[in-house]
Formats: C-alpha cells, sequence, structure tokens
C-alpha cells in the first residue's frame, strides 16, 4: 500500500471539511447528508483549481455548506409537495362504492385528517407502513403512533354512534 503525502493546503481542507461536517450534524442533519455536502464543496473547490487563503478558506467552506444544505433542503421540499400532489388530488380518490360501509367512511372523515391520510394509505391504498411513511413524509414511527391513534379514535367514535365490535370496521 503507497502512502500518499498530504501538503500543508490539503491538510487544511480536510480538517475543515471535518468541522463543517460535525457543524451540520450538530444542527440536526444527518450523517450521511453533511458527509455528501462537505464532499460536493471539496469536489467543488478541486474541479475549479480555486486556492483561497487560509483565513478565507474556512468562512467559504461555511458559506457554501449552509448553501448547498439550502438548495437540498428546498429541492427536497418541492419534491415531496409535488408527491402529495400526484398521490392525494381530488380527481385521484377512489370512490367508496360500498354503502355497507358508509358509516365508517362518515366517521373517518370526522377524524384529524393525519389520522384519515394514514389510515386511507394503509387500509383502503394497501401501503405498507414504510411506503406510507415515505408518501406522507413522515417518520415510520410516526405513521405507526398515527395509525394506532387514528383506529382508537375511529372505534370510540363509532361506538358513540351505536356501532359495536360485532360489526368488524376493523
Amino acid at each position: 500500500m503507497r502512502i500518499i503525502k498530504l501538503d500543508a493546503y490539503e491538510t487544511e481542507l480536510i480538517k475543515i471539511a471535518r468541522e463543517v461536517s460535525f457543524y451540520l450534524r450538530k444542527s440536526a442533519i444527518s450523517k450521511e447528508d453533511s458527509l455528501d455536502i462537505t464532499q460536493d464543496i471539496l469536489v467543488k473547490l478541486l474541479e475549479t483549481d480555486i486556492v483561497l487563503p487560509f483565513d478565507k478558506l474556512r468562512s467559504w467552506f461555511y458559506r457554501s455548506a449552509i448553501r448547498l444544505y439550502i438548495d437540498r433542503y428546498r429541492r427536497d421540499k418541492k419534491y415531496h409537495e409535488l408527491v402529495q400532489k400526484a398521490f392525494f388530488s381530488d380527481k385521484d380518490l377512489l370512490p367508496y362504492d360500498d354503502t355497507s360501509y358508509a358509516y365508517l367512511y362518515e366517521a373517518i372523515e370526522e377524524l384529524d385528517e393525519r389520522y384519515q391520510l394514514v389510515l386511507d394509505c394503509f387500509y383502503f391504498q394497501g401501503f405498507s407502513i414504510k411506503e406510507s411513511a415515505k408518501i406522507l413524509g413522515m417518520t415510520q414511527s410516526q405513521v405507526k403512533t398515527n395509525l394506532h391513534r387514528g383506529r382508537q379514535k375511529l372505534k370510540m367514535l363509532l361506538e358513540k354512534k351505536g356501532y359495536s365490535n360485532g360489526n368488524n370496521y376493523l
């Protein structure tokens, strides 16, 4: 194995990259994203052959990392909004033709929207918890929690309206 010697400038770059990566992780960015961002900045710096003085290098690196993170955040947010519109537009909703479950659909419509969405994804659309989490932009634990709470609230609503467990509504 051949040992590569780094000169002072490259050593300083690596030190700053680690520092920025740690800063990003401390700012609630995942480890993978922080490493990707710092790697992208290092590649950008090396590809453009920019040689900044030591006193300006650190601030440039931080500014670039923050800008890159904001750009990624905006892009991901826009993508999430597009997915939401595509999956949950009124024209794409499935009609519920079976009138024997009308009471169930009416009760679900009375729930908070977060419970409606999770129940719809899981029971009516047939998505798994993992798929529902991706579609709704939630963590899997949030989906599980909202699914559990939604079922509890739905059960209480149905019992209040006179429906019992014998009706097999869930």
